[in-house]
């Protein structure tokens, strides 16, 4: 069989050229058969006859029958041949055909040629192969659109079932799982996979969910669902096999229906379960009861005490001083039992109110950068975002609602014009700050705003309302700026809960710092010589960077993949204003590169290469100081794109490393990490270019007051000492 040999138009078999037909040759055989026969046996019979032989009449039966015989046996050796073998072959082909998988725009073909008398037959059997190829790609094409719809729908399922708040499952009558999402193994506490076939009655006690599916059952059964308050829904509560969670359940029912004109009620094949972690709520339940309780029954007691005494002394004015003393004594008692009471009432309330209340971790950025658009920029008072950042955890809305308030409180109060918000971590708080150049706002107006309902809040919320919800309080205090001999400023300061879990950058953490990098060239700086370089450092403008790179050497075609900055002026670190890009290298990551910082191929796909990013950075850093850790490494990388992004890198460069070293001595820890742990800076977002930025700046503005200490005052100053170290560090290595 011969593979397809031409094309023509979609489901249509058109060779480009039309072999010639072969030639018939059976016909042709029988038919001079059928003449020559005749034509011999006359010749014979007048040949013969002429030669008056005796045994002409024999011989002449004799040829004839030899002839005969002759064009029998060469007839049946043609139809043998041409058409019974022909025809075997040309079946077989044909079945080969059927069972084969051709599927282009022509079927297989059968040679013609081959065939002969059979050619017809052939030629039919190549028509069929088309037809045939042509239903096999129709049949392929809505296999494929019915697979893509498949795939499709497939795909809005899971971001359905993985979008879900709560736990979903789908099990058949014999509670086998054949669907669940991975919010029912967060809620059961699973850690891999539960097992698609496995019984949920392995995760879960069985009876709440026997009984509700009996529940449901029985109502379909007898045809209330139709007319039920809850159709075939049906909740119930129960809890995982090792009793450690309780869960809140809801149960529908996966109904088939009859068939058509069947008067039976349909058949639940399976059901759906939604789940949801309900182990919290219940208990706030119960802590309300027995709340409840002890706020009703629990005073009942100390109650009557008091009404008893209070009538005895009441009825019996006649009793004596020491008398009447032990009365008034068991009043007080009964007094202070009640005050004790209700104290512990108090708070335990506010505990389960706190509790209930829905929060969530927030990033304190986040949090502040929506204070901020709430405040707007037509208000007549400005919100700068500084520090580092920090995790909280709290009602975002609500808090948003309480920190604009209270700014514009201070604002109508002080009239100051601009403000800084910023977090600051405490052994069991973490403190949102709003600090200002101004008065300080009075305890006793602070604590008038306490019953100021919030503009906006759900439910007429309070100040205090949304504090007690974070089981918080504020105040007013007097601080100093920064540096040693920094202004007096003001602060309202309102401690908020840490974060349960804060997320992480990336769960996989860097195997080791970089390797410390120095290239003397870049590092040994001359010094500003200008106003520049006599400027006090806590008076500079700084801009603090880092950058993410494919490997360690740019000179064998590393690249930048992600650079990052933040300003830093006037001492504080403006957490609003800062730079950060992804870098398409024009090149792999390489896979052991990603867990250090967690960019991916399809993170840079689409962004900015190098020669569109630098000039934009290099427009945020003019003007300014560059700081960075381990500056060289991040320099050579810039160095190296210089010509190519048509800007220089001409700024002067500090970096935390050297000035490490120059600070601590050779001996000790001088990573990031290292510094950030000695300087009591807690590290939060570690791990990526800006969260490296900032604990960078954090770690500077600290070591410009050690500096100072050491004399090391303007910028001349630490460009000079870290050439130093430099210097120190080239001679330590020609050795």
């Amino acid at each position: 069989m011969s593979a397809p040999a031409t094309t023509g138009s979609a489901g249509t078999a058109a060779p480009a050229t039309t072999p010639a037909e072969p030639r018939r040759i059976i016909p042709l055989a029988f038919h001079a058969a059928g003449v020559g026969l005749p034509l011999l046996s006359v010749g014979a019979a007048v040949g013969f006859s002429a030669n008056n032989d005796p045994n002409a009449f024999v011989t002449y039966a004799v040829t004839m029958t030899a002839a005969v015989t002759a064009a029998v046996w060469g007839l049946w050796g043609l139809v043998d041949r041409r058409l019974l073998r022909a025809s075997e072959t040309l079946s077989r082909e044909a079945g080969l055909i059927a069972h084969g998988t051709a599927d282009g725009k022509t079927g297989a073909r059968i040679p013609l040629a081959r065939y002969g008398d059979l050619a017809p037959v052939a030629k039919a059997v190549n028509e069929l192969s088309d037809k045939l190829a042509a239903a096999r790609r129709d049949t392929a094409r809505t296999v494929a659109e019915s697979t893509a719809k498949a795939e499709e729908q497939k795909t809005r399922l899971a971001a359905v079932l993985r979008d879900l708040h709560e736990g979903v499952l789908v099990c058949n009558l014999k509670h086998q799982i054949l669907l669940y999402n991975q919010t029912a193994l967060d809620i059961l506490h699973l850690a891999g996979d539960l097992g698609l076939g496995r019984s949920l009655l392995h995760f879960v006690v069985a009876e709440p969910v026997i009984h509700t599916l009996e529940r449901l059952t029985l109502r379909v059964r007898e045809g209330r669902h139709v007319n039920h308050e809850h159709g075939t829904t049906a909740q119930f509560v129960g809890a995982t096999t090792d009793g450690h969670i309780l869960l809140a359940g809801r149960m529908s029912a996966i109904l088939q229906d009859p068939p058509e004109g069947s008067d039976e009620p349909p058949t639940i094949t399976g059901y759906v379960i939604t789940l949801s972690d309900a182990t919290s709520e219940l208990a706030a339940l119960g802590q309300r009861d027995a709340l409840l309780r002890e706020a009703t029954e629990g005073f009942c007691a100390p109650i009557a005490n008091l009404r008893a005494v209070l009538e005895t002394l009441d009825d019996t004015p006649e009793l004596g001083p020491e008398e009447r003393a032990a009365f008034q004594a068991a009043l007080m008692d009964s007094s202070n039992t009640l005050s004790e009471r209700l104290a512990r009432v108090t708070n335990a309330y506010r505990s389960v109110v706190t509790g209930s209340w829905p929060m969530s971790d927030i990033h304190s950025t986040n949090l502040i950068n929506l204070i901020r658009h709430r405040v707007g920029p037509d208000a007549q008072y400005g919100v700068t975002l500084t520090g580092l950042p920090q995790w909280v955890h709290g009602d975002s809305y609500s808090l948003v609602i309480l920190f604009g308030y209270l700014i514009e409180y201070v604002y109508a109060l002080t009239g100051v014009p601009a403000y800084d918000l910023s977090v600051e971590p405490g052994d069991s708080w973490v403190y949102l700050d709003i600090t200002w150049r101004g008065p300080s706002v009075p305890s006793g107006i602070v604590d008038s705003w306490l019953d100021h309902p919030l503009p906006d809040a759900l439910g007429g919320l309070t100040v205090g309302d949304v504090l007690q919800h974070h089981k918080s309080t504020m105040w007013s205090e007097p601080v100093k700026g920064p540096g040693s001999e920094g202004e007096l400023l003001s602060r309202l300061r309102v401690p908020l809960p840490p974060a349960l879990k804060p997320p992480s950058a990336h769960t996989a953490a860097r195997g080791g710092a970089r390797p410390e990098f120095f290239d003397f060239n870049l590092l040994h700086q001359p010094l500003a010589t200008s106003e520049l370089g006599r400027t006090p450092l806590d008076q500079l403008h700084y801009v603090v960077f880092d950058t993410e790179t494919t490997g360690l050497s740019p000179s064998t075609g590393d690249e930048i993949i992600q650079i990052a900055a933040v300003r830093v002026v006037g001492g504080r670190i403006l957490t609003g204003e800062t730079f950060n890009t992804l870098v398409n290298p024009k090149r792999t990551i390489p896979p052991e590169s990603i867990p250090f910082h967690g960019i991916t191929d399809a993170m840079v796909a689409d962004k900015p290469t190098i020669d569109k990013v630098l000039p934009q950075f290099r427009g945020f850093v003019s003007g300014a100081v560059l700081i960075a850790h381990n500056a060289a490494f991040d320099l050579k990388f810039l160095k190296m794109k210089e010509r190519a992004s048509g800007v220089r890198f001409d700024s002067p460069v500090l970096d935390t490393m050297l000035l490490s070293r120059m600070l601590l001595g050779e001996g000790g820890d001088h990573t990031l990490d290292g510094i950030a742990e000695r300087l009591g800076i807690e590290v939060v977002d570690r791990h990526t270019a800006l969260g490296d930025s900032l604990v960078t700046a954090a770690v500077f503005l600290r070591m410009v007051e050690m500096l100072k200490e050491r004399d090391v005052r303007t910028l001349d100053d630490a460009i000079r000492g870290a050439n130093i170290i430099v210097e120190l560090a080239a001679r330590e290595r020609a050795f």
